[in-house]
C-alpha cells in the first residue's frame, strides 16, 4: 500500500460474480479520524460490489457498466461516490 500511497483498499475474496466475501485493509498509522473515514470509505466500496454497481470483468473495474479507467483516479465515478459517502458516514457517526 505504501508503493501505491494508498492508506486503504478493499477487494473481494469470494470471487467477482455477485461477491459476499471481502477483505478490506487499512494502514494501521492513521490516526483515529482518517483511519475511521477510510474504513467507513471502503465499506462504501463493499456496498458498491454488493449492489452492483462497481464490478470487474474481464480484469477491468467498471462503475455503473463504464470502465473506471477512462478517468484519472481521482476523478473515478465510485471514488468520488465513497468519499461523499465517507464525509456524511463519519458526519453521522460521530453525532450519534
Amino acid at each position: 500500500m505504501k508503493r501505491e500511497h494508498c492508506v486503504g483498499y478493499c477487494d473481494t475474496t469470494g470471487g467477482w460474480f455477485r461477491p459476499r466475501s471481502f477483505e478490506i485493509e487499512i494502514d494501521t498509522h492513521l490516526d483515529k479520524e482518517t483511519y475511521t473515514k477510510t474504513l467507513l470509505h471502503e465499506m462504501f466500496h463493499m456496498k458498491q460490489f454488493i449492489d452492483g454497481t462497481l464490478k470487474t470483468k474481464w480484469s477491468k473495474m467498471y462503475y455503473k457498466n463504464e470502465p473506471v479507467e477512462n478517468y484519472s483516479y481521482d476523478d473515478q465515478p465510485h471514488e468520488i461516490a465513497a468519499r461523499e459517502a465517507e464525509e456524511t458516514l463519519y458526519k453521522e457517526y460521530i453525532n450519534s
